[in-house]
């Protein structure tokens, strides 16, 4: 055909393409090449542009679409179709977006933090956009967070409240213009505004809430924080006194508190960053970092015991004006609710939900359709690890092997999330946080309502996937909806789970078996025991327990993981008697059991019992080294123990204690010993420094759990190995056990588009439900 010949070509775009100003694109590069046509929104989330000229037009078109595409656009497919010329146009125009009843197979974009162009607008005092909050255009702004239903069009966002402004309607008609075409286009003559509030909802009235929020942050009060997916609570990050108060009215002792400063040069006045952190860190993402603290700018408060701290940067014109009117390197900016409940994310609420927290209330008027809170993640040689995936990840697809039919899981219980896989890909809900209450099942329904309508998914899941645990509130609810509405429901078991989720977005084919290393604290196990540190043979649809940790007792059950020395003592029933036991704990045990030595009779009583809750898992032992060193002798957070232990080894010498993993055969399954070198610590903690006791007990459990894994590859010749769980979030021992499998000659599968921990496991579910019904 030859070039100068005029044809007409339909051009369909998959992938993250709308949201992120690709019909401006698209029109800014059909003018250029002397097309006529137009260019829509599907449905689907995918972009349409049809376009007639001369063919090498239209080729050099498809080119240029391909290689220019906008940085926060994400083109998966293009495919298109060349007709005969009809002449059917005579210019080229963004035409009105359309509705199609299919399932979405493109890509919505995440909130995108404010651009550089924004902020240079925010700053200018020529410009209507001077100081103005809620500065965005076609390359940044609110998404997931505003949007209702596709296509993405303003009228079905957060900003259908707010018509705009004839100086916004120009500049959104003017395909020059930055903001041609953007739906959250707004300015202080027509969008959205904040004001500032006593904590009993009055109004204070003030000529700049900025100015007066940083004066009151600066006198040390805690300020409510509206911004995009949330309410935020703020405060110095600099004084004890303050932080002691905010730790004292939020019941949060010791957990570790997120910090956002004003740029990247605060930043590292109190951290280090290294070259993928800082990427990370001012990537349009902007997700929570945890980096390494280097001084004491910051308050040792902040993240008490603990050697990393959570960092984000602003990412809302909001807070740009906020740490505008202060002289900070950074405040404090936690999510804004009680303990155990969702985010705070309406006006009206607020007040009586964050009563007794905040001190005063920064709210703007605009809705917040999606509740979403900030991710975070550490960066583990180069690789993300999350512990949160949720504002600027969600709702970016995760590309699945099985690539027919649509499952709904709903993930298991702590740090959770729910997954919708269709058609090859699984969309994952935002951070759902513990669900353990009626609060956070209804915010997971509402989750993955909202997802479902946002895929255009209006028939019945071919299935349903959930966790084996009978009494998780998600399990039960997947039991709930699977009957009223027939649907199949395949339970996973937990760590199984695991591992399938990083098989899965490692591209592992349908049939293939891999071998799997999942450490974490619980997960229902196969046998009624509580499961945490695996070693299993793993397919998509089955899998085989070949090794783990020592299997110890756990009287009491979950009151072991709030008095980890409990869990300590029982473990050293596996390997000494009662007597050995009371004479080495004599000196102390009043100050570690709350109840002294009649709760340590009744400790090693209920050890020996045939009926006692028994456990494999990963997270135990660490909670038994920690108790043995006196680093914690009552868990306050999730996770406490285990992420000081972490923060005292990372000063310890690895070489200091020598003990080689003690690994035997039981069962016809591979046992890792953590009794003997717990005793073995507890006798000799006098002469060791803690953080080598720290920095060895890290070391056996990886060693140990490394060398299971090598027998077993052996065994069964399978070469590929996945990392999940919680505990691979755990720097030394992810890198330890992929270091040593490397060295083995097998190929390493880590978590990088999902957490390890159960934020992870609903693809796992989602993915094992496919299988079984496909």
């Amino acid at each position: 055909m030859s070039s100068n010949k005029q044809i007409e070509a339909v051009i369909n775009i998959d992938g993250r393409v709308q949201g992120v100003g690709f019909r401006p694109f698209i029109y800014r590069k059909a003018v250029k090449n002397n097309l006529e046509g137009y260019v829509i929104n599907l449905g689907d989330a995918g972009v349409e542009a049809v376009v007639e000229g001369y063919e090498r037009d239209i080729n050099n078109f498809i080119k240029e679409v391909e290689n220019d595409a906008p940085d926060v656009s994400e083109i998966e497919k293009i495919t298109y179709d060349l007709r005969a010329y009809r002449d059917r146009f005579n210019e080229f125009k963004i035409d009105k977006s359309q509705t199609r009843g299919k399932v979405a197979s493109g890509i919505f974009p995440p909130d995108i933090g404010i651009c550089d162009d924004c902020l240079e607008d925010m700053f200018k005092p020529d410009s209507r956009w001077y100081h103005y909050p809620f500065t965005a255009c076609a390359w940044c702004g609110p998404r997931f967070s505003g949007i209702r239903a596709l296509p993405y069009d303003r009228e079905r966002t957060h900003m259908h409240e707010f018509p705009i402004c004839s100086y916004c309607e120009k500049d959104y008609y003017d395909p020059l213009d930055r903001r041609f075409d953007a739906q959250g286009i707004t300015c202080r003559l027509c969008g959205p505004n904040m004001n500032l509030y006593h904590s009993d909802g009055s109004k204070i009235d003030v000529k700049d809430v900025f100015e007066e929020t940083g004066k009151l942050l600066s006198e040390g009060k805690i300020i409510a924080v509206k911004g995009i997916g949330g309410i935020h609570l703020s405060s110095l990050a600099t004084d004890d006194e303050v932080i002691e108060k905010f730790r004292s009215r939020k019941r949060r002792p010791q957990q570790p508190f997120a910090l956002m400063s004003p740029d990247l040069g605060s930043v590292k006045e109190y951290a280090e960053v290294n070259s993928e952190e800082e990427k990370t860190l001012t990537s349009w993402r902007k997700p929570i970092v945890l980096l390494k603290k280097k001084n004491r700018i910051i308050s040792e408060l902040v993240a008490p015991g603990l050697h990393r701290v959570g960092v984000m940067l602003p990412y809302t014109g909001i807070q740009v004006m906020l740490f505008d009117k202060l002289n900070e390197p950074a405040l404090i900016m936690t999510s804004g609710n009680k303990p155990g409940l969702p985010m705070a994310i309406k006006n009206n609420t607020a007040f009586e939900e964050l009563d007794g927290l905040a001190d005063y209330f920064l709210l703007h008027n605009r809705e917040i359709v999606n509740r979403i809170d900030d991710s975070v993640l550490r960066i583990i040689d180069g690789r993300k690890a999350f512990t949160r995936r949720s504002r600027g990840y969600v709702p970016d697809p995760i590309e699945v092997p099985i690539k027919k039919g649509i499952s709904m899981a709903v993930g298991a219980e702590l740090r959770n999330s729910a997954v919708i896989t269709s058609m090859g890909k699984a969309f994952t809900t935002q951070y759902l946080g513990d669900i353990d209450n009626l609060e956070g099942l209804e915010f997971e329904k509402n989750a993955i309502k909202n997802l479902r309508d946002l895929l255009n998914i209006t028939h019945n899941f071919d299935v349903i996937g959930c966790d084996l645990h009978p009494q998780y509130m998600t399990s039960q609810y997947a039991e709930e909806i699977s009957q009223e509405r027939d649907i199949p429901l395949v339970k996973s078991q937990h760590h199984h789970a695991h591992i399938i989720s990083v098989a899965a977005e490692n591209g592992i084919a349908k049939d293939e078996e891999i071998l799997g290393i999942a450490l974490d604290g619980a997960g229902y196990g196969g046998d009624g025991t509580i499961w945490g540190g695996e070693v299993l043979k793993s397919s998509y649809s089955d899998y085989q327990r070949m090794g783990h940790l020592e299997i110890l007792p756990m009287p009491g059950g979950d009151i072991c993981t709030y008095y980890p020395y409990r869990m300590l003592i029982a473990a050293l029933t596996n390997q000494v008697t009662d007597d050995i036991i009371r004479d080495i704990t004599k000196n102390h045990v009043n100050n570690v059991l709350r109840h002294g030595e009649n709760e340590l009779d009744l400790i090693l009583k209920q050890s020996k019992r045939n009926d006692v809750m028994k456990t494999s898992s990963t997270g135990r032992v660490l909670d038994s080294i920690a108790a043995l060193i006196g680093l914690t002798n009552k868990r306050t957070y999730e996770g406490e123990p285990a992420m000081k232990l972490e923060a005292i080894a990372s000063k310890g010498n690895l070489d200091a204690i020598h003990m080689d993993p003690e690994i035997t055969a039981e069962h016809g399954k591979y046992v890792l010993n953590t009794s003997k070198i717990l005793y073995n610590l507890i006798i000799n903690k006098n002469k060791l420094k803690k953080q080598d006791i720290a920095a060895f007990g890290q070391k056996y459990i990886a060693n140990g759990i490394g060398l299971i894994a090598k027998k077993v590859s052996e065994d069964t010749g399978i070469k590929k190995v996945g990392l999940s769980g919680g505990v691979l979030v755990n720097g030394y021992i992810n890198r330890t056990i992929a270091k040593f499998m490397e060295n083995e000659g097998l190929t390493v599968l880590h978590q990088k588009k999902v957490p390890p921990g159960d934020g992870g496991t609903a693809l796992g579910q989602s993915i094992k439900a496919l299988n079984f019904v496909i």
